[in-house]
């Protein structure tokens, strides 16, 4: 049976490499039989605009994990209020992320079998 992982990521993608290294240690478990997902929250909202771009800074790309996120299917959500308070605009349909209302993360917490915050 799969387990259900979420990895929870709220560093902002400019200043710190936490955004990739969520995705990245997600996609590692897809060889571990786990069922990941990923929740940008806080500042790391910002990861789902079209807009980021961390390279700039001499960190590595955001858009590196968009072609894992497709080919495997990983879900990727973003919390409501955290994008309004962020002032994310134009949100990069390359996540396919599901956006989530801040009052619903008990829930939404529930679902998944470990919740690691990173």
């Amino acid at each position: 049976m799969e387990k259900k992982v979420l990895f929870v990521v709220y560093q902002s993608p400019v200043g710190s490499i936490w955004v990739n290294e969520g995705f990245r240690t997600a996609f590692g478990m897809y060889g571990e039989d786990i069922e990941p997902a990923v929740l940008l929250m806080e500042g790391a909202s910002v990861a789902l605009s079209k807009n980021t771009s961390p390279e700039s800074l001499g960190l590595l790309p955001i858009r590196i994990v968009q072609r894992f996120i497709k080919r495997y299917e990983t879900p990727v959500y973003g919390i409501k209020e955290d994008i309004e308070k962020y002032r994310v605009k134009n949100i990069d349909e390359n996540f396919n992320a599901e956006i989530i209302n801040k009052d619903s993360l008990s829930d939404f917490f529930h679902q998944f079998d470990y919740v690691i915050f990173m």
